[in-house]
């Protein structure tokens, strides 16, 4: 292993222009963008060359790093938020991986890149921008091509076996600045507001986070009937298929956990806090996480479903960002989003919240 500067390794797996693999786009969100990875050779072969580092196959080609097999790639954005790998990696293994049990977040390997493997990677995204395949809130920014690092992460993509989902926890419980009284929690109150000022069609994550935790059976499962109806490979009996999951839920504590980290590493809000803490910044990660499901598609009582919290990527106050984040939350109080008093005659869906309903 090669120890960087901040004294984190990079395992010694380096990525070039000229590796002997296939890189396809998969997915990205405002910071980063993920692609899969796969062998040139892999449909035509058995022979997937993957191995041992150092070594060929029997007709000579240089074997691909094994540890890539069956990870997907994530570089970031050259934005001026986005922390540079090696920082929000640093983070990651310091502050994040510790407060959770093994097994319950997406790996993460550091890898060394090179500037023309990066280049060829904004080749494709322009590419897709230019046949119109990118989300227009993402066109326009592009990967830093000046960053030496990326991240190999555990693929929780579906299978033949598996159903897969993912979806954002959110703020698992009220933000401490919200005023007393409040008909919406933090999310709630923002999805509203975002609603009346860009109307888009609803979209099937729009739930309450705070049903996440809730102890009542059918509030949950209200929440996971919008969640799973967005399941990739997901069966037509949407009803029986939220009965399946609903267990898994409601006993396992990765879902109270993060809510209760969330409040240990914030427990007086934005104006309250230094946005440049270690702790505040770990809770606005916290709260921007994703969690990935992997879910049998059989009836086998020992096969388990398997839950990771990922995209864990340092949330700093860089780029006026801090000031985002208080201006935003100032919006929400003095508007009336958060007490659902605001002055609009347009519906900003604010029954769905929890809050809304006395609990």
């Amino acid at each position: 292993m090669v120890a960087t500067r901040t004294g984190m390794t990079t395992n010694n797996i380096t990525i070039h222009g000229d590796t002997p693999i296939l890189v396809d786009y998969l997915a990205e969100g405002a910071a980063n963008v993920v692609f899969s990875v796969w062998s040139k050779r892999a449909a035509s072969t058995k022979d997937d060359d993957f191995g041992q580092p150092g070594t060929s196959t029997p007709d000579g080609v240089p074997r691909i790093d094994g540890r890539l097999r069956g990870k997907l790639l994530r570089l970031r954005k050259n934005l001026p938020f986005v922390a540079r790998v090696i920082e929000s990696h640093s983070h990651f293994e310091k502050e994040i991986k510790p407060l959770f049990p093994a097994g319950r977040l997406v790996e993460q390997l550091l890898c060394k890149v090179s500037p023309d493997f990066v280049k060829s990677l904004n080749d494709q995204l322009r590419r897709r921008e230019a046949d119109g395949l990118r989300s227009p809130r993402r066109r326009g920014a592009f990967l830093a091509e000046d960053e030496l690092y990326a991240t190999a992460i555990t693929s929780m993509l579906w299978d033949d076996e598996h159903i897969s989902c993912e979806f954002k926890p959110k703020w698992l419980t009220q933000s401490p600045s919200a005023p007393l009284g409040a008909k919406r929690c933090r999310t709630c109150a923002l999805r509203a507001m975002r609603q009346i000022k860009d109307p888009v069609p609803p979209q099937s994550e729009d739930y309450c986070p705070l049903a996440l935790v809730a102890d009542d059976q059918e509030v949950l499962s209200s929440a996971l009937k919008s969640i799973l109806s967005g399941c990739k490979g997901a069966p037509l009996d949407l009803p029986n298929f939220v009965q399946k999951v609903r267990p898994f839920f409601h006993n396992n504590e990765i879902i109270k956990m993060l809510r209760d980290l969330q409040v240990q590493k914030d427990p007086d809000g934005i104006f309250e806090s230094d946005p440049s803490s270690l702790d505040f910044m770990t809770a606005m990660t916290l709260r921007d996480c994703t969690m990935f499901l992997k879910i049998p598609n059989r009836d086998n009582a020992e096969a388990q479903i398997e839950a990771r919290l990922g995209d864990l990527d340092l949330k700093t106050p860089d780029g006026n960002k801090a000031e985002y984040w208080k201006q935003t939350e100032q919006q929400l109080i003095d508007d009336g989003w958060y007490t659902a008093t605001e002055k609009t005659t347009a519906d900003a869906g604010g029954a769905i919240c929890l809050l809304s309903k006395g609990d």
